[in-house]
């Protein structure tokens, strides 16, 4: 499941992943963030995975062409999870990256949210 909500004024979209990701929410989001980008020129985005069952196999490619993209279309990415693997992998892409991302646990995710807004 993949759970959007936006905040049009600040230009900010949080993504909440919890189990696997269908096209239909892939979609969702891609015009989620898409409709933003009509008014703002940089985005702010949290993504909070509480869990991650996986994504169809179709999407994977897609996703990464799609996601390269529009690198230069965020400005602060809020990585926020409890699962042990996603926080160091967010953190070493992160490295490579022009955009600012950082990693919460979920106790934090006010601190998260209020963090990626800061950006704008």
């Amino acid at each position: 499941m993949l759970d959007i909500k936006i905040d049009e004024a600040a230009g900010y979209i949080e993504l909440t992943v919890d189990g696997a990701i269908d096209r239909a929410g892939y979609e969702a989001a891609v015009a989620a963030i898409e409709a933003l980008l009509k008014t703002h020129k940089k985005i702010n985005a949290v993504e909070v995975v509480r869990s991650f069952a996986g994504m169809e196999p179709s999407l994977w490619w897609r996703d990464l062409n799609y996601s390269f993209s529009r690198l230069d279309s965020f400005g602060r990415c809020a990585v926020v999870t409890d699962n042990g693997w996603m926080g160091p992998m967010a953190r070493f892409f992160a490295a490579f990256l022009s955009i600012e991302v950082r990693t919460f646990d979920l106790k934090d995710l006010e601190a998260a949210r209020a963090w990626a807004k800061d950006g704008a």
